[in-house]
C-alpha cells in the first residue's frame, strides 16, 4: 500500500490495527464514522496536515466515490475503510488509537419502532470510549432535536464521557470552514443544526 493510496484493505493486516499500520507516523488521529462521499474528511485533510484522518463507511457506493475523489489529491494524511462501524470499533482498531471521533448526521431512525437501529446505545458508546485516547473527544452533529437530546442522555448514562457543553449538553452549531453535504443542504433550507461534544473520562 502506497502512502498516498486512500483505500485501506484491512485483510492485509493482523487485527487490531494501530496508527503506524495505516499512516506510518504518530500524528494525532481523527476518525469520521459514516463519511458518506468523503467531502468533509477530504477537505479537513487538505486544510490540516498536522493530523491524520481516517474514515469508515459501510455503503460501498459512497466508499468508492470518496476513494476516487481522494485518489486525485494524493494526500498522505487521509485513509478510508469500507467496514461497519461497530465491527471496526470492536475488532479492527486498537484501544486508545484516536484523539477525536466525528459523527456527522447519523441516521436518526425517527420512527419509534426503528429506534433500536440508532447508533448510540450503551454498547456502542463503550466501544467509542475504548478506542479514544484518555481525554479524547467525540463530536456529533444532527438536525434532529429529539435525537441530539437522546444522544446526550445516552452518553451521560454511560458515565464514560462528560458533555463539554453545559445543560442541555448541546448547542446550535455554528457555520464552520468544513461542512458536509448534508450540513450545507440543511443550512440552505434554514434548518437548525445541533452539535454535542463529549470528553472521554480517564
Amino acid at each position: 500500500m502506497k502512502l498516498t493510496d486512500p483505500a485501506v484493505d484491512i485483510s492485509l493486516f493482523s487485527l487490531p490495527i494501530g496508527k503506524k499500520d495505516v499512516f506510518c507516523d504518530e500524528k494525532p488521529l481523527v476518525l469520521e464514522i459514516g463519511f458518506g462521499e468523503g467531502e468533509f474528511l477530504i477537505n479537513a485533510a487538505q486544510c490540516d496536515g498536522s493530523k491524520n484522518y481516517l474514515g469508515i463507511e459501510i455503503k460501498r457506493g459512497r466508499f468508492r466515490k470518496a476513494v476516487r475523489a481522494a485518489e486525485k489529491l494524493s494526500l498522505k494524511n487521509l485513509k478510508f475503510l469500507h467496514v461497519e462501524a461497530e465491527i471496526a470499533l470492536r475488532q479492527v482498531f486498537r484501544e486508545r488509537m484516536f484523539d477525536l471521533v466525528l459523527v456527522n448526521f447519523p441516521d436518526p431512525w425517527p420512527k419509534k419502532r426503528h429506534s433500536k437501529h440508532r447508533m448510540f446505545n450503551r454498547e456502542f458508546i463503550s466501544c467509542l470510549a475504548k478506542v479514544l485516547t484518555r481525554s479524547g473527544r467525540t463530536v456529533i452533529k444532527t438536525d434532529q432535536l429529539s435525537y441530539i437530546e437522546q444522544i446526550v442522555s445516552e452518553f451521560k448514562r454511560s458515565r464514560l464521557f462528560r458533555p463539554v457543553h453545559p445543560p442541555p449538553g448541546f448547542v446550535e452549531a455554528r457555520r464552520g470552514e468544513t461542512e458536509t453535504k448534508f450540513e450545507k443542504h440543511f443550512r440552505e433550507a434554514s434548518q437548525k443544526i445541533f452539535s454535542a461534544v463529549f470528553l472521554n473520562l480517564p
